[in-house]
This record gives C-alpha cells, structure tokens and sequence, in this order.
C-alpha cells in the first residue's frame, strides 16, 4: 500500500473526476492516492439496461451501494436484484455482472479495495473517447488491470 498524508478531503456534490465507459459514468469521490491505496469509492450512474458484462477481477473485491433504481447482479452461480439501500460484495476472483433492470437512469456507490480501480476507468475512457475501444487496446487494458471477461 502506499503511504500519503492524512488530511480531511472534501469532495462535494456534482466534483470528482469523472469518467464514461460503456455509457455509464463513474464519478470518483476517493481515489487510491487518497485513501494510502485502501479503496476507491465512486459515484456511478448506469444508463437504461446498461452495466457490465460478465468479468472477473483478480486484484479488488467490489461492493456496491444502490441509491436509485434497480441493479441486476450476478455473482458466480447466484442472481439477484436488487434497489435503493441494499448492499452487495461482490469478492475477487468470482465472476460477476450488472444491469440496470429499469428504463430509468440508476445509480450506486460503487467501492473497489485495494484502489486503484480508477486507472483502469481513465485508460478505459481514454480508448474509447472516438466512439467504440479498439478491441486490441482494450484486451490490452484489460490484462494490465487483471481483469478477464468472460
């Protein structure tokens, strides 16, 4: 883990570092470089039937906190949905997915530990600014952040 200065950090309504990927955008309110590498915690916002598709990370354990809407979420053989104040973990090195069940924006506080997780959005958002990622750039971010889709 890195070390860095503890200090209050304020990050207020609408501020973070932003980024879009697969229509969905992730706001990040604590980013690994704040919290010593600990965790990284954002603010997401999947669009109507978006999320992610079937992966596994072998570096960080997620969790997600829903605020709006309903998510559903797969993790290994289970399937659940779920809505505003649940909590789901969802461990590393199981494979897992998301979708906005609704027609509606949904959203949810979005945890990764370690941190870090927000390299991987920013290289993510990066190859895709032009419209659809390089499918080669983005096997290659993908590895880089041992993360395999299934």
């Amino acid at each position: 883990m890195q070390t860095h200065e503890r200090s209050l950090k304020v990050v207020r309504d609408g501020e973070g570092r932003q980024f879009t990927v697969m229509g969905a955008t992730a706001t990040y309110k604590a980013t690994a470089e704040d919290t010593g590498g600990a965790y990284s915690l954002s603010v997401d916002i999947t669009p109507p039937h978006g999320g992610v598709p079937l992966h596994v990370h072998n570096r960080e354990d997620e969790a997600m906190y829903i605020i709006e809407g309903e998510y559903e979420i797969q993790c290994g053989d289970r399937t659940v949905r779920v809505t505003k104040g649940a909590f789901v973990f969802l461990p590393k090195g199981v494979p897992n997915r998301f979708e906005n069940a609704t027609d509606a924006p949904a959203r949810h506080i979005h945890i990764t530990s370690p941190g870090g997780f927000e390299r991987f959005m920013e290289q993510m958002a990066l190859i895709a600014s032009d419209g659809p990622p390089d499918k080669d750039k983005m096997r290659e971010v993908l590895r880089k952040h041992e993360i395999e889709m299934m």
